[in-house]
């Protein structure tokens, strides 16, 4: 017995004429009993997109080949339709010459069709879903960014070997400043740093070691604690006094302006003094700059603003216990030139320590943006200027209630193919073609790889998708079946995309992808299959093509050059990387033969 891989077999004989005449082949198709025996004859039905497949005599139920000369063989294809999954039949065949049939049947031969290796069960599509709350799955990361290398020795009390100090003033009297990266920062003192927190809110939830960031806004808490120590140095080497300061910078972009904000709130946590007043009045100065790279003087920074003003704020007096909390408010602008339409900005901030027992300040460095935090401003998306990080990765997510088959067939390929397209699990980001694209390719020509247009100008999917796929005149009075793909034709990761364009996995045809397709099985119910009429999944490919209703293929997108990738929005540029989520999946298998309910029972 053959095992077929589809469920529209090509069926072989071969033709043998004692004339040596040219001969069809009629094929006659039969179930079969338990035991393989040959028990009913089927009524074939259909038509062949291909003359050569074979053609369907309506009145007889069976399928005749074309002409092919003796001792060749003759072969049909049997119409989708016909046969059932996973199900034994057995043929037999008969020649005709064109003048003389045959009049007996060849031998019984039989076949298995493959099963079906994918259903998922799916509710029926929602016209009047709301857009999805995308700004919810935007969850701020953590960060990575350029800072000084921590002292060689800073111990935690107040020992001040390693420290970056100032020059002795006349009365040998010298200011050293330092850091404790991951420092403990006191409960009370931790609180109030997180009540300063105005300028990106979320950052009041973040506890101080590390440094967090979304696509506008960071919370930078990874300098610990910043050491003020003022030393008197004698015979005796005396250190006259310690103050601990917590601190905390946040930075607030936004997509539609070129102005760059960013603050530092400093907390006093202790304060250590050989006597009272020793450290008399202390006072700290920030001194920020920025470099845009590639292009001097295109950013430019604004006069630090301190709350409380500045000469209360920015000091402290430690004998009179002195801990109030004080803000410095920071403005960096970026000015696009014609040679410049997108700028790389770093942002780096000094603080400055004095104590009026001192001429000398103390200075220490709290990093710069260099890394994740570089800024990146342009006016390339929109005329209108705008910042993000680029190095945050937002999350797109697919209206499920509108399109659920769309978004399960995007699922199934980011979950089951070994490139895994958009997945944060498996860190395999999207990579963001514009509409405009990039030299030489645009999208489209991706969508003519996967998705080709027929001579006609219509859709792949009315002449060669899967018949059964459903459409949704109800919704659309026009809709017809539609080629959808993943990964979207809008990436670098789309097959249809050659490496000589930076394509990430090509393919020559939409041919290569595994393949499903969209039906409404009842009432209320819907499943998204596998294409029995190719061969099952092997998992190996690299892309999928769909066969669904248009106006489901298009709804599942709605929002993402509008609400995601827009320069209002995220702000995506070429090559920019996103991932995509599948919230509504999460409790689906991996399973070769998979079997799934969404959303879940």
């Amino acid at each position: 017995m053959w095992q077929v891989n589809r469920t529209t077999p090509v069926l072989k004989n071969t033709v043998t004429d004692p004339d040596n005449d040219t001969a069809t082949l009629t094929f006659e198709v039969w179930t079969t009993n338990a035991d393989g025996t040959p028990k009913a004859k089927l009524k074939l039905t259909g038509e062949n997109d291909d003359p050569d497949d074979g053609e369907v005599s309506d009145a007889h139920g069976v399928i005749v080949s074309k002409y092919v000369p003796s001792g060749a063989k003759a072969e049909v294809t049997v119409p989708y339709g016909n046969l059932k999954t996973n199900t034994t039949y057995a043929f037999r065949t008969s020649a005709y010459d064109g003048s003389l049939y045959e009049t007996d049947w060849s031998p019984w031969a039989k076949f298995h069709t493959r099963g079906r290796q994918l259903s998922i069960t799916l509710p029926e599509p929602d016209n009047n879903a709301p857009a999805v709350d995308l700004d919810k799955y935007q969850t701020e990361v953590t960060a990575s960014r350029k800072l000084p290398p921590p002292p060689p020795v800073l111990s935690a009390d107040g020992g001040a070997d390693g420290l970056k100090c100032s020059d002795r003033d006349g009365n040998g009297n010298k200011v050293c400043m330092g850091t404790v990266p991951g420092a403990e920062v006191p409960k009370a003192a931790e609180k109030r740093l997180r009540a300063e927190a105005d300028l990106v809110p979320w950052c009041a939830n973040k506890a101080a070691g590390d440094a967090y960031f979304t696509r506008t806004e960071a919370c930078i808490k990874d300098r610990g604690v910043t050491v003020l120590r003022f030393v008197y140095y004698d015979a005796n080497d005396q250190e006259l006094g310690v103050a601990w300061i917590a601190q905390a910078l946040q930075i607030k972009l936004d997509t539609k302006s070129k102005t760059i904000k960013h603050e530092l709130t400093m907390v006093p946590t202790k304060y250590v003094e050989s006597e009272p007043g020793a450290l008399g009045n202390i006072s700290f100065q920030m001194v920020d700059s920025c470099e845009a790279e590639g292009a001097p003087g295109r950013c430019k920074n604004d006069e630090e603003v301190w709350s409380p003003e500045a000469g209360v704020g920015n000091v402290w007096t430690p004998a009179a216990g002195d801990y109030h909390s004080a803000k410095v408010s920071m403005t960096t602008t970026w000015t696009p030139g014609t040679e410049t339409t997108q700028n790389y900005i770093d942002l780096d901030w000094e603080l400055w320590g004095q104590t009026s027992k001192s001429t000398k300040i103390g200075k220490s460095s709290l990093g710069s943006t260099e890394g994740d935090l570089s800024v990146r401003c342009d006016v390339v998306s929109s005329t209108t200027p705008g910042c993000v990080f680029p190095a945050y990765k937002p999350t797109w997510v697919m209206n499920f209630k509108k399109a659920p088959a769309a978004v399960a067939h995007a699922w199934l390929i980011q979950t089951k193919l070994p490139n895994h397209p958009g997945s944060k699990s498996a860190g395999k980001p999207m990579q963001y073609l514009p509409e405009s694209g990039t030299a030489g390719w645009v999208p489209q020509d991706s969508r003519d790889v996967i998705c080709p247009k027929n001579l006609d100008k219509s859709s792949w999917a009315g002449k060669y998708g899967n018949p059964d796929t459903t459409t949704l005149p109800e919704f659309s009075a026009k809709d017809k079946p539609s080629c959808d793909e993943f990964a979207y034709a809008s990436t670098y990761n789309s097959a249809g995309m050659p490496d000589r364009f930076g394509g990430l996995n090509p393919v020559a045809s939409g041919d290569e992808c595994l393949q499903t397709y969209a039906t409404r099985y009842k009432a209320g119910v819907w499943k998204l299959y596998d294409d029995t009429r190719h061969a099952a999944p092997t998992y190996k490919e690299v892309c999928g093509r769909s066969s669904m209703s248009s106006w489901m293929n298009s709804a599942s997108m709605a929002g993402f050059s509008s609400g995601f990738a827009a320069a209002s929005k995220q702000r995506l540029l070429d090559k920019d990387e996103y991932w995509v989520a599948f919230p509504e999946f999460a409790h689906c298998g991996t399973a070769d033969k998979l079997t799934c309910t969404v959303p879940k029972p």
